[in-house]
C-alpha cells in the first residue's frame, strides 16, 4: 500500500505541475510551436541523446576497470541502455542503477563492486555538474540561485571523499562499507583516470544542453550554445529527483523557469521540455529491445579483484 501510495503521489505531482503550466500558457501558441518545429534539428537532438548512452557506457566501463572489474565496452553499452529503459519504466534513475547492479550480480559479479561502480559513476557525474554550475554562476546572470546550492553539495561530497583516509569506524557494518567506497573513490579521483572521468562527465552533461539547443533551433529560436551547455544540465538534474513520474512536470517547470528569462517564449520553452521528455523515453527504447533478447546471455567479463 505504501508503494502504491508513493506512485500515486508522484503521478499527482506530475499531473498538477503539467496542468498548472498548461493553464498558464496560451494553448494555441503551444500547438503552433509544435507544428512549426523543423525536423532536422529534432533528429540531431535524438541522435545526441543516443550518443549520451554511448559516452555514459564508456565512463561506466572505465570506472569498473579502475575497480579491477573487467567489463567489455559491448557489455557496458548493452547494460547501460537497459538501465535507460528501466529509468523510464520505473519513473526514477534509481531504477536504472538498481537494474545494472542486478544484471551484474546475475552474472556473478560481487555485489559491493557492482554497487561501487554505479555509485562512483554518480560521484563523477556530480563533480562534472559542479564544474558546470561554477562556470554558469560566473558567466550567466541569475544562475547563482541554483548554482550555489549545487556547488555547496559537491564541495561537501568532495570533502567527505577526500577525508575518508582518516576514518576508521569499528561499526556498524554499513558505515565501514561507505568508508571503503569513499576510499576507492578517493584513489580513483586523485589520478589521471579521474581527470579523464571528469572530462567525460562534463561531455555527458553537455549532451543534454546540445539536445535542448537543437530543439530551440527547431522552433526558430536563437540561444547561444554555450549558455545551453552551462544552464541546462543543472536544470535537468531536478528531473532526476524521485518526486514525479519520469521527471514529468518538474522538468517542464524547471526549463520554463530557466529559458524564459533567457529570451525564449513560455509556450516554446514548455514545448521544448515536452518534446525533450518524449525523446528521452524514445532513447530508452533500444534498452527495452535488448532486455527482451537478453535471456540466456552471459557477460564475458569476470571480476578480477
Amino acid at each position: 500500500m505504501r508503494i502504491w501510495a508513493l506512485v500515486a503521489l508522484k503521478i499527482s505531482v506530475s499531473v498538477l505541475l503539467l496542468w498548472w503550466l498548461a493553464s498558464a500558457l496560451d494553448f494555441s501558441a503551444v500547438v503552433k510551436s509544435l507544428q512549426s518545429m523543423a525536423i532536422g534539428p529534432v533528429i540531431f537532438a535524438y541522435a545526441a541523446l543516443l550518443f549520451y548512452g554511448v559516452v555514459s557506457a564508456e565512463r561506466w566501463r572505465r570506472i569498473c576497470r579502475k575497480l579491477r572489474v573487467v567489463l567489455p565496452f559491448g557489455s557496458a553499452l548493452r547494460l547501460f541502455f537497459i538501465s535507460m529503459f528501466f529509468n523510464q519504466t520505473l519513473s526514477t534513475t534509481i531504477g536504472g542503477d538498481a537494474a545494472r547492479v542486478w544484471l551484474l550480480r546475475e552474472q556473478g559479479f560481487p555485489t559491493f563492486m557492482a554497487v561501487a561502480g554505479v555509485v562512483h559513476e554518480r560521484i563523477a557525474g556530480l563533480l562534472g555538474l559542479g564544474v558546470l554550475a561554477f562556470l554558469a554562476t560566473i558567466l550567466v546572470t541569475g544562475s547563482h540561485v541554483w548554482g550555489a546550492p549545487i556547488m555547496v553539495a559537491v564541495g561537501v561530497m568532495a570533502a567527505v571523499i577526500l577525508g575518508a583516509e582518516a576514518w576508521s569506524p569499528a561499526r556498524p557494518r554499513w558505515l565501514r562499507r561507505v568508508v571503503r567506497a569513499c576510499r576507492l573513490a578517493r584513489r580513483m579521483l586523485l589520478s589521471m583516470e579521474g581527470l579523464r572521468l571528469l572530462v567525460l562527465s562534463i561531455v555527458i552533461h553537455g549532451i543534454g544542453g546540445v539536445a535542448v539547443h537543437q530543439l530551440l533551433r527547431a522552433m526558430g529560436l536563437s540561444l547561444d550554445l554555450w549558455v545551453c551547455l552551462l544552464v541546462v544540465p543543472p536544470t535537468l538534474l531536478l528531473a532526476t529527483l524521485p518526486i514525479s513520474i519520469g521527471g514529468w512536470g518538474v522538468r517542464e517547470a524547471a526549463l520554463v523557469a530557466v529559458l524564459v528569462p533567457l529570451g525564449a517564449p513560455a509556450a516554446d520553452a514548455f514545448m521544448v521540455s515536452v518534446v525533450f521528455g518524449v525523446m528521452v523515453m524514445a532513447a530508452g527504447l533500444p534498452g527495452g529491445v535488448l532486455l527482451l533478447f537478453r535471456h540466456g546471455a552471459h557477460e564475458r567479463s569476470i571480476p578480477t579483484g
